[in-house]
């Protein structure tokens, strides 16, 4: 199997022969609890009142990059969220703590206040994941427009952008995007975006219907220049170039629009968060020995407080592992499908995070079932 060494944020790849196999998470101890304190780390800010999706990459100097969605911006300074939707927002967070200073970014243009990533034409942006790629940052993103079905919105297609000087502040930033190929429904980075000594790895899902989990790759010299076009697919067993949608490859899984995938390395084993199911939705991982799997199936490792939410929905969980502390900490959105609502819920839409342990079970005697701690 393929043996990844983290040393950020650069992931060395080592081969060791093993059988491929697929994991089992009823045979560990899992906990997960809330964060309590963790979940005010994003609420500080009088201007920044919540925003969506909280990816995060680490930039290798003692900075990490937050990634959000739909974000509110207050008109007037006074925590209110009376104020101005931007599509999307960036922070940088100093330290790997969540004691840390955060800055939040967005543009503050002639036309008022819009969103950090943007490029003419093409709707709008959320983010997806990124890596640094030598001395570049690496972003996709996921390309949006309004839609008069589902919850208004449909993906249809993604970029990256393509940043030459991550050290500065992203006020500064020059930011070059480039338009991804047909890849036949996948949206490429809106989950997880792993790299090697090689190449760059993206997860996404089939949008808008199945949420198909598929992994694509490309050297990262190519990614470094932006050459894009040719992503070599997971396809079978193999990796191959793709030139039409039939035949169509077997999934890794079913995921979401979201997920992050990354390496463990006590338990030596690929982690893949997500949020499972639709409105009052539970937190749930899988396992897998290699990047291209086998995965393991599902399993469902907390469930949220929705009390005193009106319509809740929960989406979008995604793990941090640059983060330091007590346990694996993993993020998650509330938000509540009654606008008004949201806008007056000062509980909500800010990401709110848990703390995950993955251990061995402590004996024979230990059943599944009695591993995992659920917190409401």
């Amino acid at each position: 199997m393929m043996r990844w060494i983290i040393s950020a944020p650069l992931i060395i790849v080592t081969l060791v022969t093993a059988s491929i196999a697929q994991p089992d998470p009823s045979k560990y101890r899992i906990e997960a609890v809330a964060d309590e304190a963790g979940s005010k780390y994003f609420t500080h800010d009088p201007v920044w009142r919540g925003g969506d999706s909280a990816g995060s990459i680490d930039l290798g100097d003692g900075r990490v990059l937050w990634l959000f969605g739909d974000s509110v911006i207050s008109a007037n300074s006074n925590d209110s969220r009376m104020g101005t939707f931007v599509r999307n927002s960036v922070a940088i967070q100093k330290g790997y703590y969540l004691s840390g200073p955060v800055k939040y970014y967005w543009r503050n243009l002639s036309k008022g206040k819009q969103a950090f990533f943007s490029a003419p034409g093409v709707g709008w942006f959320w983010p997806g994941h990124g890596s640094i790629v030598r001395d570049r940052l690496i972003v996709f993103l996921l390309q949006l427009r309004s839609s008069k079905t589902g919850l208004g919105f449909e993906a249809v297609g993604w970029y990256v952008a393509i940043i030459s000087n991550p050290a500065d502040d992203p006020d500064k930033w020059n930011v070059r995007y480039v338009r991804g190929p047909n890849t036949f429904g996948q949206m490429a980075g809106s989950a997880a975006v792993l790299k090697d000594d090689k190449y760059l790895y993206a997860f996404g899902s089939d949008e808008p219907a199945t949420h198909d989990a598929h992994l694509l790759r490309w050297s990262l010299h190519d990614v470094y220049l932006g050459k894009i076009s040719k992503p070599e697919w997971w396809f079978n067993g193999q990796w191959v170039k793709r030139s039409s949608e039939l035949p169509k490859p077997r999934p890794l899984f079913v995921g979401a629009t979201e997920y992050s995938v990354h390496f463990d390395q006590n338990l030596e084993k690929f982690i893949q968060i997500q949020t499972f199911g639709f409105g009052e939705a539970s937190i749930g991982l899988r396992m897998a020995d290699r990047l291209e799997g086998p995965w393991s199936e599902p399993k469902i490792i907390y469930t949220p407080d929705y009390s005193g939410v009106k319509m809740p929905i929960a989406y979008s969980a995604k793990a941090h592992p640059e983060l330091r502390g007590n346990g694996l900490f993993v993020t998650y959105n509330v938000n509540s499908l009654d606008l008004k609502h949201m806008l007056e819920n000062q509980g909500i839409y800010f990401p709110r995070f848990i703390r995950v342990k993955i251990g061995p079970l402590a004996g024979p005697d230990e059943k599944d079932g009695k591993e995992t701690v659920k917190t409401r």
